[in-house]
């Protein structure tokens, strides 16, 4: 663990000049109360808070290297006594042996100086605990900003993986049933089958290569989604159509990668299958009160059974929704009059910093 005060300059600056300010402090004292000369004050003022200054850096390492520990708290304070002892003692060693070799012949001021060895003693005891419960302050601030951090990235690699296994699960069937339907194209239409082929390609390409992406611009992803209705659109002929609406001020706007196929797998599904007429499956695009509103519908016979589902497509984009933008987007559905609609609302000023 870097140190707080000689790792940042600006903190050792302040550091240093706290330190200046004890020894012009000290320098008065011993000018103006004690009557000492200018260069007694300033040698003493300077010299004693200079060296404390230096160990006092020192400090920072016991109190790393000690931590206080609930079931063993006589180590702890045995260990701090036998430092600070170690720190003081060399501090009023090398302080009054110095000041003691310059000034021997001031017999007033040795007078002074072996009287206040005391003093300077205890003044040492009460700075270093205050170095101590600094530095305590300060490795605990660490700690607790260390544990943020780490929770923080814990919780990003939690919901990117969230958000990977969801992106992961189209479903299988959809190239089962496209690869059967181009085995069958072969033989009676190989142009048809040929486009289905590129188109396939293009839109398992896309799947792949934003695996890893979390956002395109919806622009991109309607462009894959047309890809996919083709692909569906050749299966189903006449049975299928499809109309992709969506304005300059949308097609901007970022989402979630993928997050649009499981909606109109399921409107397929759901509508398609099933029906004996004609379906049409219609997405519109809008902007409101910095919401962006993305919306799916699709017809549906009320008279024919419905196919069951499992209801992992919905809840895949509930969850990548709720993901993505931290429980601020919604995915709504409705059904009146054989028409089902699907509308998701996406916070627009988090898309677009994504």
């Amino acid at each position: 663990m870097s140190h707080p005060f000689t790792s940042q300059r600006k903190a050792l600056l302040i550091y240093s000049f706290m330190w200046l300010l004890v020894a012009m402090l000290n320098a008065v004292i011993l000018r103006l109360n004690l009557g000492f000369s200018i260069e007694i004050a300033l040698t003493e003022g300077f010299l004693g808070s200079v060296l404390f200054g230096l160990l006092g850096l020192i400090v920072w390492y016991p109190t790393t290297y000690i931590p206080v520990k609930k079931e063993s708290p006589v180590y702890s304070i045995s260990a701090h006594v036998a430092a600070g002892v170690i720190i003081i003692v060399l501090w009023l060693s090398v302080t009054v042996g110095i000041l003691r070799a310059v000034f021997n012949e001031d017999a007033a001021y040795m007078e002074y100086l072996t009287g206040s060895i005391f003093m300077r003693a205890f003044i040492g005891v009460m700075v270093y605990l205050v170095l101590v419960l600094i530095y305590y302050l300060v490795s605990y601030a660490r700690s607790l900003k260390d544990r943020a951090r780490a929770e923080q990235k814990l919780r990003t690699l939690v919901r990117e993986s969230e958000l990977n296994m969801l992106k992961s699960q189209i479903n299988p069937h959809f190239l089962f049933n496209s690869l059967n339907s181009i085995s069958s194209l072969i033989m009676t239409s190989p142009e048809e089958a040929r486009e289905m082929v590129i188109r396939l390609s293009d839109f398992l390409r896309y799947s792949l290569k934003h695996r890893e992406t979390e956002f395109v611009s919806l622009d991109e992803e309607l462009v894959r989604m047309k890809d996919y209705l083709s692909i569906e659109k050749i299966r189903f002929g006449d049975k299928l159509h499809y109309q992709l609406n969506a304005g300059r001020d949308c097609k901007q706007v970022r989402v979630p990668t993928m997050i649009l196929q499981p909606l109109i797998e399921n409107a397929i599904k759901h509508g398609v299958y099933e029906s004996l007429v004609p379906v049409s499956i219609v997405f519109n695009c809008s902007v409101a009160n910095d919401f962006l509103k993305l919306e799916i519908k699709n017809d549906y016979d009320p008279d024919q059974p419905s196919r069951r589902g499992t209801g992992v497509g919905m809840q895949n984009v509930s969850d990548r929704i709720r993901l993505a933008y931290e429980g601020k987007g919604a995915v709504t559905s409705s059904s009146s009059n054989g028409v089902f609609v699907v509308t998701l609302s996406i916070p627009i000023e988090n898309s677009e910093k994504q």
